[in-house]
C-alpha cells in the first residue's frame, strides 16, 4: 500500500525529487535514508513533534549555532554483529568511536534551555564514555590496533623490530660476501620471508630453502641457512601479534555488546537530530518556513510560495488562499500556461507539511488532512487495456468512493479525454459531489461550462495563471477570482494557421456561445483590467515610498555631514583660540614685566595683542556697536576696563588704570562705570549672586521643555543682576543647541553669546553675556 502511495506521489507531484534535494544537506546515511523514505503521515501529534524539532533547528542555525556531526555513521551492522558475539574488526570498532564522538559533540552543542526539544533529545543519548576510552586506548584513528595496546603486544612488536634489524644486518654481510654468485645485490621477500636471487648453478651453495625460480629460469629465490632462524622468528612473532590483536578486538566487541541498546538508541536519536537540521538547512537555503497545521476549519493559506524544483532565478512566487467556505480552487488558462505547476506546488506543500517537512513559503497555514488523492498526468495502461480517459475515470471513481471531509484531492483537467460537452457535464457532477462531501479540491479545467459553474458556486474560487497574449508566453502569475482564457486562436495564429480557418472558427465560437457566457467573459475581462490597474497603482505607491525613503536617507546623510563639518570647524576654531590665548598670555606676562619700563615698549606689546585679535573668527553674529568719546567700556580678552578718550576710524583710545591703550572697536563692550558702593550693599549682592546658579543644565530635556526652562532662568538672572551665565545643552543631534541659540537671539536682555571654550564644555555649552 505504501509503495503504491509513494509511486502516486512521485508521479503526481515529484515528491521523491524534492526529498532528494533536501537530503543533500544531511550529515550521514541514516538521515538520508530516513528522508528519502518519508511519506505523509496522518498522526498530527507525530507530525507536530517533528516540525517542532525542525523549527528549533532553524532558530539554532539562524542564531549562529554550530552543530558538527562529521563523525556520525551507520553503526547498526557492527552493533548487530557484536550482539551475535561476533568479533568486530578494528575498522568497525573505530567507526563506533567516531559515532560516539558525534554524539558527544551533539550533547555539547545542544545544551540550552532556549532549544528545549532538541536539548532533551540530545541529552537523552548515552555517550558510552568508558567504551569510547577503551576503544581509543587500543585502536588508533586510522582503524589499526595500536602497537602498545597491551604490554604483551608492545613486547612482541619490540622483538619483531629487533629480529628484523638483526636479519637486515646478516643480509648486508651476506650480500657483500657472496655478490659474485647473486643475480642482484639486494634481498627480496617471498611469502613473508627474506630471500636472495641466486644464479642457477649456485642455488645449492648456501643451504637453506629454495622458494622458487625466476621467470627466465636463470636464477632461483633462495633463503640461505643463515636467514632461516630469523625468518622463523619473524613469522612466529607476526602470527602471535595477529592473535593478540584479535584477542583485543574480541574483548572490545564484548564491551560493544554490553552497550548495544544504548548505541542503537543513540543512533536513532542522532538520526532524528540530523533529519531536523537537514530540514532546517534546506529551509534556510531556499527561504522556507515551518508550516502550521490546523484542525479548526478548511481554510488554506500559502504566502509567497515557490516550487523547489524550478530554477531560483526563474521561479515566480505566488500566494494561494482558500477560506473555510471555499472547498474548491479551480484554475483555468491555456495549455503550458502554468496551471499544472500551480496544482503541483499546492499539492507538494500539502504532502511535505504532512510528512513534517518545511515548505518554501513565507507563511503556510494548512488544514490537517487524513487522506490525500491525486489524479495528474496520463495513467493509461496497455497491460490493463485502459485508455487515458478510462484510467482517468477509474481514478475519479476511487476518489469519490474513498474521500470525505478530511480529504485533500488534486485533479488536473477534470473530465478531459472525451467529448467536451459530456466531459464538462461529468466534471461539474463530480465537483458537486466532492464539494457536498466537504473535501478540499484543487483542480484545473479548460471547459467554459465548468468555469461557469465555478463562477456561480460560492464554494468554488475560480482563478487563473496569467498568460501574455502578445508574447504568447505564460507569466506564471496566479490571479485569484479571474478565470483565464485558452488563447487557442492566438497560439494557432502564431503557428501560421490559415487566417480564413481562424475567422471561421471565431464565427462558430460566437454562434455557439450563450449570451450569459459572453457577459461572463466581458465581466472577467473587466475584472482582469481592474486587477492590472490595481497592480500598477500599487507599484506607483511602492515607487513613491522608495523615493521618499531615499530622500529621507539623503537628508539624514547631509545632516550628518553638516554636523561633522560643524564639529571639525569648531574643533579647529577652539584649537586656534587656545593657541591665541597662549600667545596673549605670553604678551601679557611681558607687559607686566615692562610696567616699569619705557612706554613705547608697552605700546608695541599692545599692538602685538591687537594683531592676534584680528585673525580670531567670531563664532556668533554680533550687532554692530557704536561708541563715542566718554563711553565706559570693557576690553574683550583682557580683564581691563576704562573710558574712551579718543576714537579714530576703527580704533579707540581707552584710559585704563592710568594708561592709554589703543584697541579695535570690535573688541570693546559697553559697560556701566563702576560705582563706589557701601560695604553692606556689596555683601548683599554677593550673597544673592552666590545663591543663584551661574549655569543651567538642559541635557535630557525636550526642545520645548528646555526653552521654557531657559527663558525662566534668564529672567531670574536679569533680576539678580548676573552678567554672565553658562547654558549646558550637550551636542547630541544638535536640535537643542540650535533651539537655544535661536531663542537667545530673541532675548532683549542678552548682549552676546558664544560657544564655550574646550575647558568649559566646547560645543556642548554656550556662554551668555547679559546686559
Amino acid at each position: 500500500m505504501k509503495r503504491n502511495f509513494r509511486d502516486e506521489l512521485n508521479q503526481a507531484i515529484d515528491f521523491s525529487s524534492v526529498l532528494t534535494q533536501i537530503c543533500a544537506f544531511s550529515s550521514f546515511s541514516c538521515s538520508k535514508e530516513k528522508i528519502l523514505n518519508a511519506l505523509p503521515q496522518f498522526n498530527k501529534l507525530e507530525i507536530q513533534e517533528q516540525l517542532n524539532y525542525a523549527k528549533e533547528a532553524i532558530q539554532f542555525e539562524q542564531k549562529g549555532g554550530l552543530l558538527n556531526l562529521s563523525g556520525a555513521n551507520d553503526i547498526s551492522l557492527p552493533v548487530s554483529k557484536a550482539e551475535k558475539q561476533m568479533t568486530l574488526t578494528s575498522k568497525e570498532l573505530i567507526s563506533i568511536y567516531h559515532f560516539l564522538t558525534a554524539v558527544k559533540q551533539a550533547k555539547q552543542s545542544l545544551n540550552s534551555s532556549e532549544f528545549i526539544e532538541l536539548t532533551n533529545l540530545a541529552q537523552s543519548m548515552d555517550g558510552c564514555t568508558r567504551l569510547m576510552d577503551s576503544i581509543i586506548s587500543k585502536i588508533d584513528l586510522t582503524g589499526s590496533v595500536k602497537e602498545d595496546a597491551t604490554p604483551a603486544l608492545k613486547s612482541m612488536h619490540k622483538a619483531l623490530v629487533d629480529t628484523r634489524l638483526a636479519l637486515q644486518s646478516k643480509s648486508r654481510q651476506f650480500l657483500k660476501k657472496n655478490s659474485s654468485k647473486l643475480m642482484e645485490n639486494m634481498t627480496t621477500t617471498v611469502s613473508g620471508r627474506v630471500v636472495v636471487l641466486v644464479r642457477a648453478q649456485d642455488k645449492n651453495a648456501f643451504g637453506g630453502m629454495i622458494h622458487g625460480q625466476s621467470s627466465s629460469g636463470l636464477a632461483y629465490y633462495v633463503e640461505p641457512s643463515s636467514f632461516v632462524a630469523d625468518n622463523n622468528e619473524i613469522s612466529s612473532l607476526v602470527i602471535r601479534i595477529e592473535e593478540e590483536k584479535k584477542r583485543i578486538c574480541k574483548e572490545l566487541s564484548m564491551q560493544v555488546k554490553k552497550h548495544a541498546l544504548a548505541l542503537t538508541s543513540a543512533l536513532e536519536t542522532l538520526t532524528i537530530i540530523d533529519v531536523a537540521f537537514t530540514k532546517a538547512k534546506w529551509a534556510i537555503r531556499y527561504d522556507g518556513c515551518i508550516p502550521s497545521l490546523q484542525s479548526r476549519d478548511h481554510s488554506l493559506y500559502l504566502e509567497h510560495a515557490k516550487h523547489p524544483l524550478i530554477d531560483e532565478k526563474k521561479v515566480v512566487c505566488n500566494t494561494y488562499e482558500l477560506n473555510d467556505q471555499q472547498a474548491c480552487l479551480m484554475i483555468s488558462g491555456p495549455n503550458m500556461g502554468g496551471k499544472t505547476v500551480t496544482l503541483k506546488t499546492i499539492g507538494l506543500f500539502v504532502a511535505l507539511a504532512h510528512a513534517a517537512f518545511p515548505v518554501l513559503c513565507h507563511k503556510a497555514i494548512l488544514p490537517f488532512y487524513q487522506s490525500m488523492y491525486f489524479d495528474i498526468g496520463d495513467h493509461q495502461s496497455i497491460e490493463n487495456n485502459l485508455s487515458t480517459f478510462s484510467s482517468h475515470i477509474s481514478r475519479l471513481s476511487h476518489i469519490c468512493q474513498k474521500s470525505d471531509e478530511n480529504s485533500f484531492i488534486l485533479l488536473d483537467e477534470i473530465g478531459n479525454g472525451t467529448d467536451p460537452l459530456e466531459g464538462a457535464s461529468l466534471a461539474v457532477a463530480i465537483l458537486e459531489y466532492l464539494i457536498s462531501k466537504k473535501s478540499t479540491i484543487i483542480t484545473s479545467t479548460h471547459y467554459s461550462q465548468v468555469k461557469t459553474y465555478g463562477k456561480a458556486n460560492e464554494h468554488v474560487l475560480v482563478s487563473s495563471v496569467e498568460f501574455d497574449p502578445e508574447t504568447l508566453k505564460p507569466t506564471y502569475k496566479y490571479i485569484p477570482g479571474v478565470s483565464g482564457a485558452s488563447y487557442a486562436f492566438h497560439i494557432a495564429r502564431e503557428y501560421h494557421l490559415e487566417e480564413s480557418i481562424l475567422k471561421r472558427a471565431d464565427f462558430l465560437k460566437n454562434e455557439n456561445e450563450k449570451q450569459t457566457e459572453k457577459e461572463l467573459e466581458k465581466l472577467e475581462k473587466l475584472q482582469n483590467d481592474v486587477l492590472k490597474q490595481k497592480e500598477r497603482f500599487n507599484a506607483l505607491i511602492e515607487d513613491a515610498h522608495r523615493v521618499q525613503k531615499e530622500a529621507y536617507e539623503k537628508e539624514k546623510e547631509i545632516e550628518k555631514r553638516k554636523a561633522e563639518l560643524d564639529a571639525s570647524y569648531q574643533e579647529q576654531l577652539n584649537e586656534m583660540l587656545e593657541k591665541k590665548k597662549a600667545q596673549a598670555k605670553e604678551i601679557l606676562t611681558m607687559l607686566r614685566k615692562e610696567k616699569t619700563g619705557k612706554q613705547h615698549k608697552q605700546i608695541e606689546k599692545m599692538h602685538e595683542l591687537d594683531l592676534l585679535n584680528e585673525n580670531v573668527v567670531e563664532n556668533v553674529e554680533e550687532e554692530k556697536k557704536e561708541f563715542k568719546v566718554g563711553d565706559y567700556v570693557k576690553i574683550s580678552g583682557l580683564n581691563s576696563h576704562g573710558e574712551i578718550v579718543d576714537i579714530r576710524r576703527n580704533e579707540a583710545t581707552v584710559l585704563t588704570n592710568g594708561m592709554k591703550m589703543k584697541v579695535k572697536l570690535s573688541k570693546l563692550e559697553p559697560m556701566h562705570k563702576p560705582q563706589i558702593k557701601k560695604t553692606t550693599y556689596k555683601a548683599h549682592v554677593e550673597s544673592v549672586s552666590s545663591r543663584f546658579p551661574l549655569e543651567l543644565n538642559l541635557i535630557g530635556m525636550r526642545v520645548e521643555e528646555g526653552i521654557a526652562a531657559l527663558d525662566k532662568y534668564l529672567d531670574q538672572a536679569v533680576v539678580k543682576h548676573i552678567k554672565q551665565v553658562r547654558i549646558i545643552h550637550g551636542m547630541g543631534t544638535g536640535a537643542l543647541r540650535t533651539a537655544v541659540w535661536k531663542d537667545l537671539k530673541k532675548q532683549p536682555n542678552v548682549s552676546k553669546f558664544t560657544s564655550a571654550g574646550p575647558s568649559e564644555g566646547g560645543l556642548g555649552a554656550t556662554i551668555v553675556i547679559l546686559k
